[in-house]
């Protein structure tokens, strides 16, 4: 069995709180995370067909004149929106359920080291958020630079704004697969709640806002629409960037009235206090269910 070596001496198994003295701890299982992530299949996999998809969608295809053109960053990045918000997501659920399965040899290994239940949750996932991040950059790397060097720079902001939105939605999922695969008898349950939990999110939850919104909101924009996207990371994460990139001339009067609701300081406060709860509060069950499970 490996074990990572650590800078400081070593901490016994346990619900300890979080100190200074533990990051050394906690970016020696980062590191060791990312690299046993990166020698498997599935995010190499991941980041070269984003990063093709990415290309993909930055070229409008053959104009009329036989010659390749180029979207500008601002289109770009409404189509990458779609792909990012919800591959993003889907990756971690997949890496976090994966990683912390109860029968996973890896997280059994990991486990017997020496160190806290807190450096060892904390320290993986940010192992595996760099594995995301990794995925994200390479996808809208290759297309930044491909629009700069064919269109200009002009709508760069929005197009950043897409990927750090993708990063943080693919964080979230993290944070959901890891606390699914710390409940989870097997790693077989945790892939299957995996995917339910992203179909849920992705799919069904649309509907259910939909109908909401018909019964009780009247169909329009307000309050029950707010709440909404406070329950839902990626909905919440692609109004925010819709408002950001122009929702009003993006979608007419609707994202008037969306820009109306999340243009200001408390409106983009409430997402982003919602989905800091939607990764902090699965990460914190996985520490206090992996410490009791421990005993």
């Amino acid at each position: 069995m490996t074990h990572i070596q650590l800078a400081n001496p070593p901490l016994r198994v346990g619900a300890r709180p979080l100190t200074a003295a533990a990051l050394p701890h906690v970016l020696a299982l980062a590191a060791f995370e990312l690299r046993s992530t990166m020698r498997g299949k599935m995010v190499p996999t991941f980041a070269v067909l984003f990063a093709v998809v990415a290309a993909g969608l930055a070229l409008a295809g053959l104009g009329g004149s036989g010659q390749l053109l180029v979207q500008g960053f601002t289109r770009t990045a409404v189509s990458l929106m779609t792909l990012g918000y919800y591959i993003m997501p889907l990756l971690g659920l997949l890496l976090g359920a994966m990683a912390f399965a109860a029968n996973s040899a890896a997280m059994e290994a990991i486990a017997a080291q020496p160190v806290g239940i807190a450096e060892l949750v904390l320290g993986r996932a940010l192992g595996l958020l760099a594995a995301i991040v990794l995925v994200v950059v390479a996808g809208f790397g290759g297309a930044m630079v491909l629009i700069a060097a064919s269109a200009g720079t002009a709508g760069i902001g929005g197009f950043l704004l897409v990927a750090l939105g993708s990063i943080l939605a693919g964080a979230a999922g993290l944070a959901v697969g890891i606390l699914l695969g710390v409940v989870s008898r097997s790693r077989l349950g945790a892939l299957g709640g995996a995917i339910a939990a992203w179909l849920f999110a992705a799919v069904v939850f649309d509907l259910i806002a939909i109908g909401v919104l018909q019964l009780v909101g009247g169909g329009q924009p307000g309050r029950w629409l707010l709440a909404l996207l406070g329950l839902n990371p990626i909905d919440g994460l692609r109004a925010v960037s819709l408002v950001e990139l122009g929702a009003d001339v993006l979608l007419g009067p609707a994202g008037a009235a969306l820009e109306r609701m999340l243009g200001g300081a408390a409106g983009l406060s409430f997402v982003a206090v919602s989905l800091t709860l939607w990764i902090a509060v699965p990460l914190a069950a996985a520490v206090t269910l992996s410490s009791r499970r421990d005993r």
